[in-house]
C-alpha cells in the first residue's frame, strides 16, 4: 500500500505542477482491463500485471492522460537507476509504521542529522503513544467502573444498604437487647463499608462529583453512621460510676449524644434522592430499549418490503426472528446510529428506508435524551429542596429548649410526698423544703405549694412561698400571682375526687420567655431559608432560562438595528475566553465550560454564527434587508423597496484572468480567495466594504452617511455631498485603500508563488499578479436584486457602471488606477496634489465630459526598496485564536481611525509619506516630470498637438526603467490623427473602448 502511494506520488510529480486530472491507479486499471477483457480481477490484482500481457495485435487502445489535460510544462522522469533506488526503499518500507514511511521514503543515505530527526521522531511517537495508552486504560476502566455503579443489581443492593442505614438503629432497639446489638453493629459495618465503595467508585467514573454537594452529602451520612455503632459510644459515655458528679455528667452527655444523633440521622435521607435518581434512569434505559426495538422491527420490515422476491416469506420470518436477540444485546446507554445502520445490510434498495430509520432514531434518541439546561435546573431544584428540608429538620430541634433540657418527673412524685405526710406538720415541711430547693435552678422552679392540712376545720389551702419562705423557694418572676399568665404556671395537683387536697404551681415565665426567644431565631431561621431559597431558585430559573433568553433577543435586537455587528459580537466573546485564561480566573472560566455545554449557550452562538454569516453574505449593502426583516417578524420577504443612497464605487479587476484559469484549473479558487483576501481586508482596514465579487472583479463601496448628503436645491431628485473635511477624507480614504491594494499585490509573500509558476510563465512570460482599479462617486440604488428564489444584495446605478469602465480604461492607458474627477473634487486637497489628469473624454451613452486622472505608482521602485515580502492580513499561518483576535484588534483600529477622521484628529494622506510602501512607489515621480506633463497636457487640451506629442516624448521615457503609460497613450491618439487636433476640437475626446 504504502508503495502503491509512492508510486501515485511519483506520476503526480512526473506530471508537473500538481495538476492530476486522470488519476494514476484509475489509467493503470482500465489499460490492464482492456489488455485482458476475459479476465476479471480486482484492483489489487491488478496492480500486479506488467505491460507484457497487452501486446496482442487485436489490443484495444489504451487510456492515456491527454495532452490537454496536463500542464504546459512537464518534468523530466528520473533516470532509471533513481526509479530502482526509490522502489528498492519502497519495498524496504512496507514491514514499517506510517510514521517511519514517511522519514524513510523521503532518500536513500541518510545523514546524521535525518538520523536524529529520525530517532527524535520514534522517540516522541513512542511517549504519544505510551500517553495514549495510559488514557484509554484509564477510560476503559471508568467505563466499566460506571457500568457497575448503573447496574441494577448494584442499584438494588444500595437501595437495601440505604433503608438499613435508616431504620437499621430504631429497629435494633425495638427487636433485641444489648446481647444482640453486635449482628446489628456488624451490619452497620458492612453498610459504611458499602457506602464507601460507592463514593470511591463514583469518584473514579465520575471526577466531578469529587468535592461536589452530593459528595459532601454522602460523606457526613456515612460518618454520622459511627454514632449507631455501639461498640465506639459506649466507649465514648462511659466512665467511674462510683462518682456522683461523673455519673450526672455521663447521663448528660448520653442524652445530648442520643438527640445529636437523631438530628444527624436525617442527612442520610439525602440518600433516598440516589434511589430516586437510579430508579428513574433505569425507567429511562427501559423506555429506551423498547422505542429501539420498535425501531429495529421496523427496520427489519422495511428491508424485507424493499428487497421483495420469491422467497419474501421466508426471509421476513428469518428476519422477525433475529430482531429480538439483537435488542437483547443492546448496550444498557443506548444503541448509536451506526449499530443500527450496522445490523442492516446496505445495498441500494435501502438506501431510503436506511435513511429514514437513521432519522427516527436520532428523534427517538433526542426525545429520550434529557437536556443539559433541564438536567442542569433539575439538579439544582434537587438541591434547593435537599437543603431546605435539612435546614428546616435540623432547626427544629436546635432551636428548641427541650433539645437541651432534660425533664423530669419530680414534680408529680414531690408532691404526692407532701401530700402523703400531710398530717404530719414538720415531716411535711422538711419534704416541702426538699421539694423547693430541689427544683431551684431547674426547668420549672416552684412558685408555690398549698396543702391542706389534716385536721384543719378550715376548707382554705394553706399556701408556702416565696413571699412565706422567701428562703426556700427562688425568687418568682413577678411580685404577685396576678401578674402571671394562665401559662405562666404549671400546675401539679393531688386530689381524693374532687376534693383538692395538695398542689404546687411551676414557675413557666423563663422557660416561655427562652422558648419565645428560640421560637424567634427559629421562625426568623426558616424564613431566611425560605427567603434565600426562593432567590435561589430565581437566580436558577434566571441564570440558566431566563438571562440567556433575554440574552438572545438582546443580540436579536442588536443584530436587527446592525446586522455587521453580529461578527464583532461572536469575535469578541472569543477574546473574553482569552483574557479569563490570562488572568487565570479559574471561577470565571469554569463557570464559561459550564455554560458552553448548556443548550441556551448553543442557541446563543447558533444567532451570532447565523447573524455573521448573514452579514458576511449580504454585506453592507444587505443589512438593510435584514433588519427589516427581523424587525417585523412573520414570513421573509427580502424583496424590500430599494433606497437611494450616495456612495463612492471601486472596481478592481484581475488582469489575464482567463489564461490564469486555463493553467491553475481547480487552483484558480485558492487563487482568487488569496487577493480577495488582501482587497478585502485592505478596504476594511479604510472603512469601506466588500459588495460584490465577480470572478476576476470586486465591487466596494464606500457609503456617505445620510447626514453628510442632501438633496440639491436645484435639482432635488440629485443628492449633494457637504463640503466638511471629514467628509472629504472618506474620499481619501477610497483612494489610498486601493493605492494599499495595489502595494500589498506586489510584495506579497502569498503571491510571490504565482510568479514562479511554470504553466502560468509559459502562458504568459515574466507573470506577476497584477490588477486595475477605477473609482468613481454618485448615487446608487441599493437593495435586493433577484427574486424570492435568489437575491444579491447590491447597487443599481449608472455610477457602478462608470466606475467599472474607468477600471477597464486603465488598460488602455497603461495605469494601475482612474479616479473620476466627480470624485476627485470631493477629495482633500492634498490628496488631489497626489492626482495627475490625464485625460477628458465622454464615455459611451453620455455626452457630458469626464476628467480621468491617475495616481502613478512605480511597482519596480517599490519592490526594489521594500525588503522581504509580507502578507498583512494573512491569516492562514494562526491559530483560531489569534485569527480572531487579529481581526478584532484590525476592526477596533478601523473604528478608531473613523472616529479620528470624524473629529478632525487625523489627516490620512499623510500616509503618502509616513507609509514607507506608499512612499518607496511614489518615489520615482519628481516635481519635474508632473511639471514637464502639465505642459504637455494643457498644450493637448488647447489643441496644439504639434507642441504636446513633443512633450509627450520627453515623459514616455523620464522615469527610468519605466515607460509612461499614459503619455503613450496620447501619443497615439495624436498620432492617429496625423499629429494635428481634430478641427472640432472642443478639449476632450470620445472614449471609444467601453
Amino acid at each position: 500500500m504504502n508503495m502503491q502511494n509512492e508510486q501515485d506520488k511519483l506520476v503526480h510529480e512526473e506530471q508537473g505542477l500538481g495538476e492530476v486530472f486522470v488519476p494514476s491507479q484509475v489509467v493503470k486499471n482500465f489499460n490492464e482491463m482492456v489488455s485482458d477483457p476475459n479476465v476479471l480481477q480486482l484492483p489489487s490484482d491488478r496492480s500486479a500485471k506488467r505491460s507484457s500481457e497487452n501486446q496482442g495485435q487485436n489490443q484495444a487502445p489504451l487510456l492515456t492522460d491527454k495532452q490537454t489535460a496536463q500542464p504546459l510544462i512537464r518534468k523530466k522522469e528520473p533516470p532509471p537507476d533513481e526509479l530502482k533506488k526509490l522502489n528498492k526503499q519502497m519495498n524496504g518500507s512496507n514491514h514499517h509504521s506510517q510514521d517511519d514511511v514517511s522519514i524513510k521514503s523521503s532518500g536513500g543515505g541518510k545523514s546524521p542529522v535525518q538520523q536524529t530527526t529520525q530517532r527524535r521522531v520514534k522517540r516522541m511517537n513512542s511517549k504519544l503513544k505510551s500517553r495514549h495508552h495510559v488514557q484509554k486504560q484509564q477510560s476503559d476502566l471508568a467505563k466499566k467502573i460506571l457500568k457497575i455503579t448503573e447496574s441494577t443489581p448494584f442499584s438494588i443492593i444500595m437501595a437495601i444498604v440505604t433503608i438499613y442505614a435508616l431504620f437499621g438503629d430504631d429497629i435494633r432497639i425495638l427487636s433485641v437487647d444489648k446481647q444482640g446489638d453486635d449482628v446489628f453493629f456488624i451490619l452497620t459495618v458492612i453498610c459504611m463499608v458499602a457506602f464507601l465503595a460507592e463514593i470511591i467508585l463514583t469518584s473514579i467514573c465520575k471526577p466531578e462529583y469529587i468535592f461536589n454537594f452530593y459528595f459532601v452529602l454522602d460523606i457526613i451520612s456515612t460518618i454520622t453512621m459511627i454514632l449507631d455503632l455501639g461498640w465506639i459510644t459506649d466507649t465514648w459515655y462511659s466512665g467511674d460510676l462510683s462518682s456522683a458528679a461523673q455519673i450526672k455528667s455521663i447521663g448528660t452527655a448520653s442524652r445530648a449524644a442520643r438527640k445529636a444523633a437523631r438530628v444527624i440521622r436525617v442527612i442520610r435521607l439525602v440518600r433516598l434522592v440516589k434511589l430516586y435518581k437510579h430508579a428513574r434512569q433505569q425507567m429511562e434505559k427501559e423506555q429506551q430499549k423498547k422505542m429501539l426495538q420498535e425501531l429495529l422491527r421496523q427496520a427489519q420490515q422495511n428491508k424485507s418490503q424493499d428487497q421483495q422476491a420469491p422467497q419474501q416469506p421466508q426471509i421476513q420470518a428469518q428476519s422477525n426472528q433475529q430482531v429480538v436477540p439483537i435488542v437483547s444485546n443492546i448496550e444498557e446507554q443506548r444503541v448509536s446510529q451506526n449499530d443500527i445502520e450496522s445490523s442492516r445490510t446496505p445495498d441500494k434498495n435501502s438506501t431510503g428506508s436506511n435513511l429514514k430509520t437513521s432519522q427516527t432514531t436520532s428523534q427517538a434518541e433526542d426525545q429520550i435524551k434529557e437536556s443539559v439546561v433541564g438536567a442542569q435546573l433539575s439538579d439544582l431544584v434537587m438541591r434547593r429542596v435537599i437543603t431546605i428540608i435539612l435546614a428546616i429538620l435540623i432547626s427544629i430541634p436546635v432551636l428548641s429548649l427541650d433539645t437541651y433540657q432534660e425533664m423530669i418527673s419530680s414534680y408529680d412524685s414531690g408532691i404526692y410526698r407532701i401530700y402523703q405526710f400531710r398530717n404530719n406538720e414538720q415531716v411535711m415541711k422538711s419534704l416541702l423544703y426538699q421539694y423547693a430547693q430541689f427544683h431551684v435552678s431547674e426547668i420549672f422552679p416552684i412558685y408555690s405549694v398549698d396543702v391542706k392540712l389534716e385536721g384543719d376545720t378550715n376548707s382554705k389551702l394553706h399556701e408556702w412561698s416565696y413571699d412565706t419562705n422567701p428562703e426556700i423557694f427562688e425568687q418568682p418572676a413577678y411580685e404577685t400571682k396576678n401578674q402571671y399568665r394562665f401559662s405562666d404556671l404549671q400546675y401539679y395537683v393531688k386530689a381524693e375526687g374532687s376534693d383538692l387536697q395538695t398542689y404546687a404551681a411551676a414557675d413557666l415565665v423563663t422557660y416561655n420567655q427562652t422558648n419565645a426567644i428560640l421560637s424567634i431565631f427559629q421562625t426568623v431561621f426558616v424564613c431566611i431559608v425560605l427567603a434565600v431559597s426562593a432567590l435561589m431558585f430565581s437566580k436558577d430559573v434566571s441564570d440558566l432560562v431566563i438571562d440567556p433568553i433575554e440574552a438572545m433577543m438582546q443580540k436579536i435586537e442588536m443584530i436587527a438595528a446592525n446586522p455587521l455587528e453580529a461578527v464583532n459580537i461572536e469575535e469578541q466573546e472569543d477574546l473574553i475566553m482569552e483574557e479569563l485564561e490570562k488572568q487565570q480566573d479559574v471561577e470565571k472560566l469554569k463557570q464559561k465550560e459550564i455554560e458552553k455545554h448548556m443548550e441556551t449557550y448553543v442557541l446563543q452562538r447558533l444567532i451570532m454564527k447565523v447573524g455573521a454569516l448573514l452579514a458576511v453574505g449580504f454585506g453592507e449593502a444587505g443589512s438593510e434587508i435584514i433588519a427589516e426583516n427581523i424587525k417585523k417578524g412573520g414570513s421573509v420577504d427580502p424583496m424590500i423597496p430599494g433606497k437611494k443612497i450616495l456612495a463612492i464605487f471601486g472596481f478592481c479587476d484581475i488582469r489575464n484572468f482567463t489564461d490564469a484559469t486555463e493553467v491553475l484549473q481547480q487552483g484558480v479558487m485558492l487563487f482568487v480567495n488569496e487577493i480577495a483576501e488582501i482587497v478585502h481586508s485592505t478596504v476594511d482596514s479604510m472603512s469601506g466594504s466588500a459588495n460584490k465579487n465577480i470572478g476576476d472583479a470586486f465591487l466596494l463601496v464606500w457609503k456617505y452617511s445620510p447626514n453628510d448628503y442632501h438633496p440639491d436645491p436645484d435639482n432635488p431628485k440629485n443628492l449633494k455631498l457637504k463640503s466638511d473635511r471629514y467628509i472629504k477624507q472618506k474620499g481619501d480614504m477610497a483612494v489610498i485603500a486601493f493605492l494599499k491594494i495595489i502595494t500589498a499585490i506586489s510584495i506579497s509573500k502569498k503571491l510571490e508563488k504565482y510568479k514562479k509558476h511554470e504553466g502560468l510563465n509559459a502562458r504568459m512570460k515574466d507573470y506577476s499578479v497584477k490588477m486595475g482599479f477605477g473609482l468613481h462617486m454618485g448615487w446608487g440604488i441599493e437593495g435586493a436584486i433577484g427574486s424570492g428564489f435568489k437575491i444579491d444584495a447590491s447597487y443599481l446605478s449608472p455610477n457602478v457602471n462608470m466606475a467599472s469602465r474607468l477600471e477597464a480604461a486603465t488598460k488602455q492607458f497603461g495605469s494601475l488606477i482612474l479616479v473620476s474627477g466627480i470624485l476627485k473634487q470631493y477629495l482633500t486637497e492634498e490628496c488631489q496634489k497626489q492626482m495627475r489628469m490625464i485625460d477628458i473624454v465622454t464615455v459611451k451613452g453620455s455626452i457630458v465630459p469626464l476628467e480621468l486622472h491617475t495616481i502613478d505608482m512605480s511597482i519596480k521602485n517599490l519592490q526594489s526598496k521594500i525588503k522581504g515580502l509580507r502578507d498583512k492580513f494573512d491569516v492562514s499561518q494562526m491559530t483560531q485564536k489569534e485569527s480572531k483576535k487579529f481581526r478584532v484588534v484590525n476592526r477596533f483600529k478601523r473604528e478608531d481611525l473613523m472616529k479620528k477622521v470624524q473629529n478632525n484628529q487625523v489627516s490620512v494622506t499623510d500616509l503618502f509619506t509616513t507609509d514607507d510602501e506608499l512612499a518607496a512607489a511614489r518615489e520615482p515621480y519628481t516635481q519635474v516630470f508632473y511639471e514637464t506633463w502639465k505642459q504637455g497636457f494643457e498644450q493637448y487640451i488647447k489643441g496644439s498637438w504639434g507642441d504636446a506629442q513633443q512633450t509627450f516624448q520627453k515623459t514616455l521615457t523620464m522615469i527610468p526603467e519605466h515607460k509612461d503609460g499614459p503619455s503613450n497613450t496620447l501619443l497615439e491618439v495624436i498620432h492617429s490623427c496625423g499629429g494635428k487636433a481634430p478641427k472640432d476640437w472642443k478639449g476632450f475626446r470620445e472614449l471609444t473602448e467601453k
